[in-house]
């Protein structure tokens, strides 16, 4: 399967900057560790979701949400730039949220990880 933000079950990892509907910078991530959410879950908002679905790692977007068309209770404008996505584990699946993942090498033909919340 292509790592695209699907309709559910990707860890996506995003940096953006958030903007009220007065052009007002509420938030950049740019230069920040990118966020992470299990896209399909309650992470962020739908309407924001559903303007991601379909971007893959590399991909840019400007987006807007505006608050007769969605839960928001204002206008807001996004600068969003994908740094990655993949699939969820199923232990994301069944927390709803992504985790952080420590790698180490059992055997040669295994590979074990420890969970930790990244939440």
């Amino acid at each position: 399967m292509e790592n695209l933000c699907a309709d559910k079950d990707r860890v996506v990892a995003l940096r953006y900057i958030m903007r009220n509907g007065k052009g007002e910078m509420l938030e950049d991530t740019m230069q920040a560790s990118p966020v992470n959410y299990l896209h399909g879950s309650a992470g962020i908002l739908p309407a924001l979701q559903q303007q991601i679905k379909g971007l893959g790692a590399g991909d840019k977007k400007k987006i807007y949400l505006f608050k007769e068309n969605s839960e928001a209770d204002d206008d807001f404008e996004f600068d969003v730039i994908i740094d990655d996505v993949r699939e969820a584990l199923p232990e994301e699946i069944a927390l709803g949220y992504p985790v952080q993942i420590t790698a180490k090498i059992c055997e040669d033909d295994c590979e074990c990880y420890d969970v930790q919340s990244s939440k």
